[in-house]
């Protein structure tokens, strides 16, 4: 104010008319302080103001805009700092906190650069808390991806560990199969040797029915012919060859007969001794092999009208139903014709064995089969003998009621001429011989006169 005054007197002259020169007056440079205009003199020797009271010229806008902005810039390296040493979410915090301490009430004509200043510090604030959030939900991504990973770890351990389980399960049953194959093999064999055998009954039994069906076709013709209905019958229904001869039939063949409900083929001679016999072995010329185990002689085999073994159950069967005897008719290689008759002969059942009962000889051939009473039935696979050491069968080629061995082996090898040995089929001393060849012999039984 006093400057002011100053200023007014010198530029009044006494008579009260302006631009008088009585007081010089100072024209000064124009400067610009603290962002403001002011005046400083041209001659500072005229100039005795003291240097404290141009200072009070300046105005006091300018220093409310001064003091902000040095307080601003004291919080930014504030912040600065604080980024450096707390995490992203504090440093947020602490700049929501400076802004709350800015002053809000600025005079509109001091703050246009602070305000420009101010909406890009807001603005990077914003980018700021845009990174964070940014960088947030890519944290929680990351977080959703190890979770991943690790379930994808724990479920590859879990494959990992279930596929060696199965490999070594595998090992396991392929051990098993190889350690098997050999039964598998032999079980294999064994089907194929009863497929053969069913289809060989099957075959037979297709000719039995055949046999049967043109038995009741020649009953249909003579139906009126009651005397040759009732024979004809009676050989159809017949026990053993001596029914069939009884029926009026004397030729020689092989007929069906019925015991029970065991119904089985045989071979008749109705020639020899009165006929009525039922052919139960024959062994005319080595064609059928009879060494042979249980099942086959126990079920028979061979040719009816050749060389064949009735089979021991068929041949039980007939002795079970009433007394028989037996007659064995031999040709030695020289051509000598011998026999022997036994009054009494009977084979047991298969739970014993079929042991062999007989007695009562007669006849030319020697009595060769007295030692082999009581014995049961011997094969290579079944040693039923009392022989201590070994099976007879298996050492004499065969298979009979031996003893410890044989007077007679019958089912041994087949051999006519010459010399034979103890594995041939033999009956010993005939002919005045121990071993002589058979070139022939038929067993047959018929019921006890």
């Amino acid at each position: 104010m006093e400057l002011q005054n100053m200023q007014d007197r010198s530029a009044t002259t006494d008579d009260g008319v302006s631009g008088g020169a009585s007081l010089p007056v100072a024209v000064g440079q124009s400067e610009t302080r603290l962002g403001l205009p002011f005046q400083r003199p041209s001659n500072r020797r005229q100039d005795t103001t003291p240097w404290w009271r141009l200072f009070v010229q300046i105005r006091w806008g300018s220093i409310l805009v001064v003091v902000p902005t040095l307080l601003l810039v004291v919080l930014v390296i504030q912040n600065i700092v604080f980024f450096h040493l707390n995490r992203p979410q504090d440093i947020v915090k602490e700049l929501g906190a400076l802004v709350a301490t800015l002053p809000n009430s600025i005079s509109d004509h001091n703050c246009s650069d602070l305000a420009c200043h101010w909406a890009a510090l807001q603005t990077a604030l914003a980018k700021l808390k845009a990174g964070q959030d940014a960088g947030q939900t890519a944290l929680a991504e990351l977080k959703a991806g190890q979770t991943a990973w690790a379930e994808l770890k724990a479920s590859h351990t879990a494959i990992r560990s279930d596929l060696e389980a199965s490999q070594s399960l595998l090992a396991k049953v392929w051990e098993e199969i190889r350690s098997n194959k050999g039964l598998l093999n032999q079980t294999l064999k064994d089907l194929e040797t009863d497929y053969k055998n069913m289809s060989q009954e099957l075959s037979q039994e297709t000719k039995e029915l055949h046999n049967f069906s043109l038995a009741l076709s020649s009953l249909q013709q003579k139906v009126v012919d009651q005397p040759t209905l009732n024979r004809e019958l009676h050989a159809i229904m017949a026990r053993d060859c001596s029914h069939v001869m009884a029926a009026g039939m004397s030729q020689d063949g092989i007929h069906s007969f019925f015991i029970g409900s065991d119904r089985f083929e045989a071979y008749c001679n109705m020639s020899l001794d009165g006929g009525g016999w039922t052919v139960i072995q024959r062994r005319k010329d080595g064609s059928v092999d009879f060494y042979r185990g249980w099942n086959n002689y126990r079920k028979g085999f061979g040719d009816l009208a050749g060389e064949h073994w009735l089979g021991l159950q068929n041949i039980h069967a007939l002795t079970a139903s009433g007394a028989y005897q037996l007659r064995i008719d031999f040709t030695i290689f020289n051509g000598s014709n011998y026999y022997a008759l036994y009054d009494d002969f009977s084979v047991g059942h298969e739970k014993d064995g079929y042991q062999l009962l007989v007695s009562g000889y007669s006849g030319n051939a020697g009595d060769n089969l007295a030692s082999h009473s009581g014995m049961k039935f011997t094969t290579k696979d079944r040693d039923q003998d009392k022989a201590s050491g070994g099976n007879c069968a298996n050492d004499y080629k065969g298979a009979w009621w031996y003893n410890n061995c044989y007077d007679s082996n019958l089912n041994g090898m087949y051999k006519a001429t010459d010399t034979c040995g103890n594995t041939n089929a033999v009956w010993h001393d005939l002919g005045g011989s121990y071993n002589t060849c058979l070139r022939f012999v038929e067993m047959k039984i018929r019921p006890r006169k």
